[in-house]
């Protein structure tokens, strides 16, 4: 898992199938709202990765009083 995993590029493809069919069943949903929520999915998936999990191991180390 040292490279971006093929399992998170099919998470974020089935995540956009998934927020375009809820656009397109219900049309009051705005688009801001679904890029606001792909971003947020977006950067889940990305945390999720082995470089994301060191980037916020590195962070807490950062913010720990010694």
């Amino acid at each position: 898992m040292k490279s971006f995993p093929l399992i998170q590029l099919i998470a974020l493809v089935l995540g956009g199938i998934i927020l375009y069919t809820l656009k397109r069943t219900y049309q009051q949903i705005r688009n801001v709202e679904l890029i606001v929520i792909f971003i947020l999915y977006f950067m889940l998936i990305a945390i999720l990765t082995e470089p994301g999990l060191e980037f916020a191991r590195r962070l807490v180390e950062l913010m720990q009083v010694r």
